[in-house]
């Protein structure tokens, strides 16, 4: 069980330990600047596994921001919103910050944050991390880098990657992602995939994997979706290329489930529930962990500018822009031979 004493939580005697009498005035130092909580969380030993568990990862990237977003596990004997303090820095050190800020880490977002970083200067490399104020727990140091404008660059470097299915093999491809010289991953869609464990793309091969879908069932409710999430970032190599590769994404069918269109899916009985339900709580978890600079987030139109040379238009063409697929068996009667 880990335990920590939370970094950003003082007491009277600490603070006077780390202030500093500055010509008549008070200054506090660096490492207060974060923020300081109440007296009485300062001798705290929180307790489970707590902390930033599925990585973290940047998205929608532009000429001059960037989203970048992480997942906070809270402690077994923490309650409430998490304040998680993000920063974003031109260099690995964070000796030149370019921007900071704080942001609550809520159970209805499922304890995912994100900030839209703006202010940055294109064509450049940054790092970004993440930091509990109450337990102390830091993240990773992820990496990301903004568009070119015109003139910046002669080549655009793009990793185009979809239909990843957690319980029919390793994620391989994400680790070579990872290790390559792309700058953007463009990710089609089929994140996740909703069947059970057991269902599609598994056989006696991948048994061996240990990768059986979570929850085991089909996924149909807003924590079915969560789980799934949740489960597919605990795969290393996913969170690997997300700590070092910025996403642009949009969705296809099996975020929400197989064949889906505008009033319906393939995979979707009326013994489920509404299916209206089940698309609110896909987009809405997608949202969640993938998110896309957007005001309806029903609508995932996007457009990114690589410096001229490539304008990368996003679009939807399944649960907007689809009707029900046509099917043989309503056209053609089998007969005997």
């Amino acid at each position: 069980m880990a335990k920590v004493r939370s970094a950003d939580t003082l007491n009277r005697r600490d603070f006077i330990k780390q202030t500093a009498v500055l010509t008549g005035g008070v200054a506090l130092l660096p490492g207060l600047l974060s923020g300081c909580d109440d007296e009485d969380e300062a001798d705290v030993a929180y307790t489970g596994e707590f902390g930033f568990k599925e990585g973290l990862a940047s998205f929608d990237p532009q000429q001059d921001r960037v989203i970048i977003w992480t997942r906070y596990t809270p402690a077994d004997n923490e309650s409430g919103d998490a304040s998680i303090r993000w920063e974003v820095a031109e260099d690995a050190a964070f000796a030149t910050l370019k921007g900071s800020g704080e942001l609550p880490a809520r159970a209805d977002a499922d304890y995912t944050v994100w900030a839209d970083v703006s202010g940055l200067s294109a064509n450049r490399k940054y790092y970004y991390r993440f930091r509990s104020g109450r337990t102390g727990k830091e993240s990773v140091v992820g990496e990301t880098r903004t568009l070119p404008a015109a003139g910046q660059a002669s080549s655009a470097k793009l990793a185009v990657v979809s239909c990843a299915n957690y319980q029919a093999g390793l994620f391989n491809v994400y680790g070579a992602v990872a290790a390559s010289d792309a700058d953007v991953v463009v990710h089609l869609g089929d994140y996740i995939y909703e069947y059970g464990a057991g269902g599609y793309g598994t056989n006696p091969t991948t048994a061996g994997l240990d990768r059986q879908h979570q929850p085991a069932t089909e996924i149909l409710s807003l924590g079915d979706y969560r789980t799934r999430y949740r489960q597919y970032r605990s795969d290393k190599q996913l969170q690997r290329v997300h700590q070092l590769k910025p996403f642009i994404c949009v969705w296809d069918d099996h975020e929400l489930t197989n064949d889906a269109y505008t009033g319906g899916a393939e995979n979707h009985q009326p013994s489920e529930g509404s299916f209206e339900q089940r698309r609110q709580y896909a987009q809405q978890v997608w949202h969640e962990y993938l998110p896309a600079r957007v005001s309806d987030k029903t609508k995932i139109y996007r457009s990114f500018d690589f410096g001229g040379l490539v304008n990368l238009l996003m679009l939807d063409t399944r649960m907007v822009g689809r009707d029900k697929q046509l099917s043989l068996t309503d056209y053609l009667t089998p007969t005997g031979g």
